[in-house]
């Protein structure tokens, strides 16, 4: 495709909706003077906002309309996905854009949530050797409930669609490539041991793959009943959205490695929010076989 054919399809998809965009915070871009702006995009793990460049030359990729992504910008092939696009009322998702030239105008540096991962570990399932209850315990039975879930709405439905849209597709974590696998399911189990674990680090104001009372994951994972014979974590905390803490893990390299691992068949993901925490919101995925 032409860059001139290019231009045309790009206004049409994005061009009008620069009105919208303190209402709704949808990225846009004025074709009038080739300006781009965006709310929020993540380039290598760190986070930019209200960002404006000037954009000279690009091929339009690809549109299409399932669950929107975070906005991202990979630098090393100047690839920029944007997650949703409002135009003349109507809401387009996952735009791709190839930009070929262009100048950057503006953009605010944001402090990044940290992000943790801890790699699968070996094949035969331990017993706790602290087998004490995490402060705030998940709901048994792995009931999806406002306190574990950060109050989002569609929660569960919204993870399960991107880690298995994630699982979908070849993926290069850090230097290593990975192919697409097979769809994981929820599993109530792991959502326990995930919440369990997000109710203490949000409730006790920590950040780490060890419990206060010195358990690990996979520990935490075998008192909730889960007999594994392979599991991972995955840990973040500040992130207000499941797309947000999805594409936070994806562009770091272990975290990604775990949700590409075709040795996982099962997983949960749990939010759970303090306001007197120092990070506010605590995510915790957890993984297994």
């Amino acid at each position: 495709m032409n860059n001139s054919s290019t231009r045309a399809a790009w206004a049409l998809a994005a061009g009008g909706v620069f009105a919208a965009f303190s209402a709704q915070g949808a990225s846009t871009f004025d074709s009038t003077i080739n300006r781009l702006f965006i709310a929020s995009v993540a380039v290598n793990g760190s986070s930019y906002q209200n960002v404006s460049a000037n954009i000279s030359s690009y091929t339009l990729l690809g549109v299409d309309n399932g669950t929107p992504s975070s906005d991202t910008f990979n630098p090393s092939n100047n690839l920029l996905t944007l997650g949703s696009v409002v135009f003349q009322g109507a809401t387009y998702n996952n735009v791709r854009v190839q930009l070929n030239s262009f100048t950057l105008l503006a953009a605010t540096l944001m402090a990044t949530p940290p992000v943790a991962s801890t790699p699968t570990t070996p094949t035969t399932p331990t017993t706790p050797t602290t087998p004490t209850t995490p402060t705030t315990p998940a709901t048994p039975g792995g009931t999806l409930t406002a306190a574990n879930t950060c109050s989002l709405p569609n929660f569960k439905t919204d993870l399960m669609t991107l880690i298995n849209q994630a699982r979908a597709s070849s993926r290069t974590c850090g230097n290593t490539v990975y192919p697409a696998v097979a769809a994981v399911a929820w599993n109530d189990q792991l959502f326990n041991a995930a919440a369990g674990h997000s109710a203490d680090m949000a409730n006790q104001n920590y950040f780490s793959h060890t419990s206060l009372d010195g358990r690990s994951a996979g520990q935490r994972i075998t008192a909730a009943g889960y007999s594994w014979s392979a599991y991972g974590e995955n840990i973040a905390a500040g992130q207000s959205s499941a797309s947000l803490v999805m594409a936070g893990w994806m562009a770091s390299a272990g975290h990604c490695s775990n949700i590409m691992t075709s040795n996982f068949r099962d997983v949960a993901v749990a939010c759970v929010s303090n306001s007197s925490s120092a990070y506010n919101r605590y995510w915790t995925m957890a993984l297994g076989r």
